[in-house]
């Protein structure tokens, strides 16, 4: 039998996997970011850096930006936690704790929910 991870011939218990802890770190670690975790670490990222952008341009709790200065800073409109619609029809699309909506085709409202 050898190692799963760097292909040492293993000796010692007949269940034995690894060589040692370091390469069944590695072996996990590895299995980890190639399947569906890389995909999750990519989507969370993109909607960490969408919180940041929202936390730099609202320094109160409620603002009105131009939608240019969103799309400057790379703000994927896409990403978005959740999609929350007023009786009145507004719809609020979330990015954590913070939120914007279109008003017209320039301008955005951001809002900062707080507990």
């Amino acid at each position: 039998k050898t190692c799963l991870f760097c292909g040492k011939e293993l000796s010692g218990r007949c269940d034995k996997k690894y060589c040692d802890d370091g390469c069944r770190n590695n072996h996990h670690y590895q299995m980890k970011k190639d399947g569906e975790d890389a995909v999750v670490k990519i989507i969370n990222n993109v909607l960490f850096r969408n919180r940041e952008i929202l936390m730099s341009l609202n320094k109160r709790r409620k603002i009105v930006v131009k939608r240019h200065s969103l799309e400057n800073n790379n703000f994927d409109f896409e990403m978005v936690t959740k999609i929350y619609k007023t009786k009145k029809g507004n719809e609020y699309r979330m990015v954590y704790d913070y939120a914007y909506r279109f008003l017209n085709d320039e301008d955005v409202l951001l809002l900062k929910f707080t507990n």
